[in-house]
């Protein structure tokens, strides 16, 4: 009964999260913003679709107007970006466009029913990520703790920009295939079984297609829940052990990722092809990283300062497996050199440094840590923190409604000003 009671409670939360996050996302892109639901680099993963199955095929990109647009020896224009978001677009595209032709709206793949096709996707992949979360969780905190961390990460982070304003942008895409992949890793440790290397490969595959960054994503889940050597020793002879279900499962991650190497033959004449050009990682021996972190330009912890709390688990229970010291420190060593090291080093136009979202069902477990001790303290201690933890997720979807409401922050004039901004607050609430 009491079960019962709890997943009825869990189906609430989830129900008003949900619709919160859906309402946001259309109030924000109807009228006259409706069309940046498919713009930018969301244009750029999105037109595979319009190609094949409107347009009769990949030589046919019928609209260039969009960020990432490359051009061939023969002249066709092709995506630099690869297809991976498409993958998960594709059913929300086939049902906008089975509406569009049965409803006699424009079937052209830019039509309304198309826009909102795509804003769904968004939502929904946010949402698979966050219940797959709560699954990881559940098997290692309390309830309180787990819902206490996916509340932190869903309204405390740029998730919630990501999840309601740039659903078309990769980021929760790659966010709910970290969950999966985070999770299948967990059941795979526990039981290893053939099914789930093969679905793990092809979650793995996926991540990687989406962005090729991603693929730091192994150093995470190979130092999964290890905490000393003899530890590290054990996962190397877990391999060992399991080397034919790898054998088993590599197909499967090459296979999900064959039909760019086939794009790129067609389109370039090489199977493997560098298509961001002259975009490089030019910061290699001077990182941007204190920039990356707290700059006003997408400064990762700047607008997501909820996730601080993560880093006291890491300092002060190392040797705790679910905080997963040694995976999680690596991980964000890594990936913050390479965001640090690339020539545009905060992803321009954002609200937040956008590429951590990625990652946040990986830094969810060591912030679920925190949380759990959090809850557990004496009551003079865990309610001004919990008062703290308020105050950040407040801020930070009160900052990602100005930036929804205002515009793009991008480029050296985005400098805090406090009587430009703080007009720009008090007019975004009155209006």
């Amino acid at each position: 009964m009491k079960a019962r009671r709890f997943a009825i409670i869990d189906k609430l939360i989830f129900l008003c999260l949900f619709i919160a996050f859906f309402a946001a996302s259309v109030e924000r892109h109807i009228g006259n913003r409706f069309g940046e639901v498919i713009s930018s680099d969301a244009k750029g993963y999105y037109m595979y679709l319009p190609s094949v199955f409107i347009y009769n095929g990949i030589h046919n990109v019928t609209d260039t107007n969009f960020v990432g647009l490359i051009t061939n020896k023969k002249g066709e224009a092709y995506p630099k970006f690869t297809c991976g978001v498409a993958y998960c677009y594709l059913p929300f595209f086939l049902c906008a466009h089975a509406y569009a032709r049965v409803f006699h709206y424009q079937a052209s793949g830019f039509s309304p029913p198309y826009q909102y096709g795509i804003l769904m996707a968004g939502v929904c992949w946010t949402f698979l990520g966050l219940f797959l979360l709560k699954k990881l969780l559940l098997r290692y905190f309390s309830r309180v703790a787990a819902w206490l961390s996916i509340l932190c990460i869903a309204l405390g982070t740029n998730l919630y920009s990501y999840g309601t304003l740039g659903v078309g942008m990769s980021h929760v895409y790659s966010f709910a295939l970290f969950a999966a992949a985070i999770l299948l890793m967990d059941s795979y440790y526990a039981l290893p079984s053939k099914r789930n290397a093969i679905l793990l490969a092809l979650v793995l595959g996926w991540i990687v297609l989406i962005r090729p960054t991603g693929a730091s994503i192994f150093v995470f889940l190979f130092l999964y829940r290890v905490v000393s050597f003899t530890d590290l020793k054990e996962r190397v002879k877990f391999f060992r052990t399991h080397l034919a279900d790898l054998l088993l499962a590599l197909p499967f991650f090459i296979g999900i990722i064959f039909p760019q190497l086939l794009y790129w033959k067609e389109m370039s004449g090489h199977w493997v092809k560098y298509s961001y050009q002259d975009e490089r990682f030019i910061y290699w021996s001077s990182p941007k990283i204190a920039a990356v972190l707290f700059d006003v330009q997408n400064g990762w912890l700047l607008y997501s300062p909820v996730l601080l709390f993560l880093f006291w688990a890491l300092l002060a229970k190392r040797r705790d497996p679910r905080t997963n010291f040694l995976a999680t420190t690596l991980l964000l060593l890594v990936i913050t050199y390479l965001f640090a090291s690339w020539w545009m080093w905060n992803f321009g136009g954002a609200f937040g440094h956008r590429c951590y979202v990625d990652y946040y069902a990986l830094l969810a477990l060591p912030l679920a840590v925190t949380m759990e001790h959090i809850i557990s303290a004496k009551k003079y201690v865990k309610i001004p923190l919990l008062i703290v933890i308020t105050i950040f997720c407040y801020y930070s979807v009160a900052m990602a409604t100005l930036y929804m409401a205002r515009g793009i922050w991008d480029g050296p004039e985005w400098r805090w000003n406090y009587d430009r901004w703080w007009g720009l607050v008090r007019n975004t609430f009155n209006d």
